[in-house]
């Protein structure tokens, strides 16, 4: 007698979260994220980086740029390509960051439906710090099957957000070096 098997999704074992300080070679912040993330550099621009989660072929890109009387610019650009997303998202939620500690200001997207960025933000000092980032996976995107895994990476996300301390000895280095 044959008896049809139940629809259903394979089961996710999620990683123990131990933050780890990543501090970037000849870049002007560092940052705290879980040790599970693999760093890769970006050959064109050593500040433009990629937090690998092999495990789950997820990748978090984080673009950093330098602040040069730009930042209305930065922010426009940074909301276009959350924006781009309309056609295929159900829903598009932000999130406003504010820390003076740190002085970093920012917003978090939340971005709903079959798209293929759920999570975007961008994170800056209004002077002269820009950092955007967004998750991307390296699968045809099922918000059913994912979501687990979003709402798990969206709160390490949410930690970079919050640990992301400026060094400005770093910025100026670069500054002066021309580098």
């Amino acid at each position: 007698r044959f008896t049809p098997k139940p629809l259903g999704y394979l089961r996710i074992d999620l990683d123990e979260k131990k933050d780890s300080v990543f501090t970037l070679d000849q870049c002007p912040f560092t940052f705290s994220a879980p040790n599970y993330f693999d760093l890769e550099y970006n050959n064109k621009n050593k500040c433009w980086i990629n937090l690998k989660y092999y495990k789950h072929r997820a990748t978090i890109h984080l673009t950093y740029k330098q602040i040069n009387g730009n930042l209305v610019n930065l922010l426009e650009e940074s909301r276009n390509m959350v924006y781009k997303h309309t056609v295929k998202a159900d829903a598009i939620n932000e999130k406003r960051y504010l820390n003076d500690i740190n002085n970093t200001y920012g917003t978090l997207y939340d971005i709903h439906g079959q798209t293929a960025s759920s999570v975007q933000f961008y994170i800056t000092d209004s002077v002269y710090h820009f950092i955007r980032g967004a998750l991307y996976f390296e699968v045809n995107p099922n918000q059913d099957s994912l979501k687990p895994i979003i709402n798990y990476l969206r709160t390490d996300i949410i930690n970079i957000m919050e640990t992301v301390i400026w060094e400005e000895d770093n910025f100026l280095t670069i500054e002066n070096t021309g580098t």
